[in-house]
């Protein structure tokens, strides 16, 4: 068994404090806010198989989105080259191939439609960095969606007509559709038009609290119809209103899903260097993900079940967002 974690921020704090992701860093207090709780030498202790690394910038269109975004993959593609414990992904084969291997794949995933400024064609270039996902937006709305929480929020507004293309040219180039922060009505319109499956890579349910930054379950239904995945988030405040929250105590939202649409379409993305408030509160660092296991056998979870949750899932959608693309660019039969 090992962990997929569907999102790690870690490189936020290289770029502002030069955070070195090959060292090994110190283990803070339980709940550990802000940051400090992953780097490859933890991850590799902990359990992990995989990660999928956030790639940020200031929430607004500009072009230094973009040069900032290559920055930080370029960064990522430095540390995996360079390490041997290391498989960068660029494809969904890579993940198999790391864990055959023994080392910790890390693959990069793009937080906000902001960064491509509007250029439809940059999603060839994400796909040709091996960007697993692209978040539609994060903390303000842009010229492709509406965010649930932050500048630009609202429940009105779905996708724009950029941002339909923008659905259109990621199932075709094989990059995944990621939801987090997105508002219910551009979530649903995602997903109505995606042929491939979605993500949402890290969040909570409204059915179990009711936050602007968790989904509906309407999301819930939606995303499990296109074949997707719903990562858990590791973040208190989202998932019970309170800054403390037991693992066990916030898998109440991942039951919840389970409940609604089944086993198939949950998976962990714990946010972990996020810039949360607090983490869950037994946790230090990301080598406290053993306790979602634990959490899960105390609330009953066989371990076929567990596996899925914490690996198999995830993979199944990195694997079928690949197949769409090579069905789409197949000639059609003469």
């Amino acid at each position: 068994m090992g962990f997929i974690d569907l999102h790690v921020d870690s490189i936020i704090q290289q770029r502002l404090f030069r955070y070195d992701l090959r060292r090994r860093h110190r283990r803070g207090i339980k709940g550990q806010p802000l940051f400090w709780h992953a780097d490859i030498p933890r991850m590799i202790e902990a359990g992990y198989q995989g990660a999928c690394m956030g790639i940020h910038y200031y929430p607004w269109e500009s072009e230094r989105g973009w040069r900032e975004l290559r920055r930080q993959i370029g960064y990522l593609d430095e540390v995996a080259e360079g390490d041997a414990r290391t498989l960068r992904v660029r494809s969904s084969k890579d993940w198999e191939r790391a864990r055959e291997q023994g080392k910790l794949a890390l693959a990069p995933g793009v937080e906000g439609a902001h960064m491509l400024n509007g250029r439809i064609e940059r999603v060839a270039a994400l796909a040709e960095m091996g960007v697993v996902y692209l978040t539609l937006a994060h903390f303000s709305t842009n010229s492709a969606a509406t965010v649930s929480m932050g500048r630009g929020a609202n429940e009105r507004d779905g996708l724009t007509a950029f941002g339909r293309r923008l659905i259109e040219e990621l199932n075709r180039h094989g990059v995944g559709i990621d939801l987090s922060h997105v508002n219910t009505p551009s979530s649903l319109d995602a997903c109505a038009i995606s042929r491939a499956p979605v993500f949402c890579t890290h969040t909570g349910v409204k059915g179990v609290h009711d936050h602007s930054r968790n989904i509906s379950d309407a999301e819930i239904d939606a995303i499990a119809s296109t074949g997707g995945v719903i990562g858990l988030i590791f973040a208190p405040l989202y998932l019970s209103g309170k800054l403390r929250l037991r693992t066990v105590d916030a898998l109440e939202h991942l039951d919840y899903i389970v409940q609604r649409v089944g086993i198939d379409h949950v998976a962990l993305g714990s946010d972990y260097d996020g810039w949360l408030p607090t983490i869950l509160s037994d946790h230090r660092d990301c080598r406290d993900m053993i306790r979602v296991t634990d959490g899960l056998r105390q609330r009953g979870y066989s371990a076929e079940a567990i596996e899925k949750i914490t690996r198999t899932n995830a993979l199944r959608v990195f694997r079928e967002v690949a197949t769409y693309k090579d069905e789409a660019r197949r000639p059609a039969p003469l």
